[in-house]
């Protein structure tokens, strides 16, 4: 079977043994060259002017973001059902990364706005980009790596991943301030608001804050609201783990000082 054959076809027509889905050999194959590649990119990338950088950043994300609407635009005319609420809208963690990029390509360096987009990108943004590499069960369940819907999801959790490792091997962004791995979480607390919105009135689980793989495994043993504080604390938490090797480094490094120059001045 080719794949090509059913390049744009809606995930409700594909035939059920169409190569290429999650965990394929593939899709292993895809997995493995941009876990490779995508770091060299932007390693390699580092040296890079810094403004030419930024239109690098602008570039992308309005490729990315352009491509997300042609996307709900295509799933939506192509599905039976038409416009499905209840798994197309861009409330997931991963689609905070365009409304995130323009603070952190626009804003003043410094700026809490600033801050607060690249702390986001280079932290939970990392993760999302990271995990939907080995794992973009949302899309490759049902489509092949070989697919408009399966090439978009590789190319935006790329794009995630190649602009956080960039800003971080450029210095464009660094982890030296702990107080920062507090911001990251505002970003997706202004967007659980109307996913969990549209989560309660259309039953569904936007940023997970219903269940869903593997989250269902705490979900489906606690109460609902229980597990949805539970969740925001580890949303406000795991940032937080970037930040901690510095600041256990800076502080290690300050009490050599002090002991060196006690020990000198005795």
């Amino acid at each position: 079977m080719n794949p090509f054959d059913y390049f744009f076809t809606n995930k409700a027509n594909l035939p059920d043994n169409i190569p290429g889905r999650l965990f394929s050999t593939l899709h292993i194959i895809v997995m493995v060259i941009l876990i490779i590649a995508v770091p060299l990119a932007a390693f390699l990338c580092r040296k890079m002017d810094k403004k030419k950088m930024k239109i690098l950043f602008i570039v992308l994300w309005a490729v990315v973001s352009t491509l997300e609407i042609v996307k709900i635009i295509w799933e939506s005319c192509t599905n039976p059902n038409g416009f499905e609420v209840t798994g197309i809208l861009p409330l997931y963690i991963c689609s905070i990364f365009m409304y995130t990029m323009p603070f952190a390509i626009w804003c003043k360096e410094g700026s809490f706005l600033r801050r607060m987009a690249c702390s986001f990108l280079c932290t939970l943004g990392l993760i999302g980009g990271l995990i939907n590499f080995v794992y973009p069960s949302n899309v490759l369940s049902s489509y092949s790596v070989i697919s408009f819907a399966g090439l978009h999801t590789l190319f935006y959790h790329g794009t995630m991943v190649f602009v956080a490792l960039l800003m971080l091997f450029s210095n464009y962004y660094n982890y030296k301030n702990f107080k920062d791995g507090f911001l990251a979480v505002i970003p997706l607390l202004v967007v659980s608001i109307p996913a969990n919105i549209i989560n309660f009135v259309f039953d569904c689980s936007y940023m997970f804050f219903r269940g869903g793989f593997p989250f269902s495994l705490v979900y489906d043993h606690m109460p609902e609201w229980l597990y949805i504080i539970i969740l925001y604390i580890a949303y406000a938490l795991i940032p937080l783990l970037f930040y901690l090797p510095y600041l256990i480094y800076s502080k290690v490094k300050a009490k050599k000082t002090a002991k060196s120059v006690g020990g000198g001045e005795a």
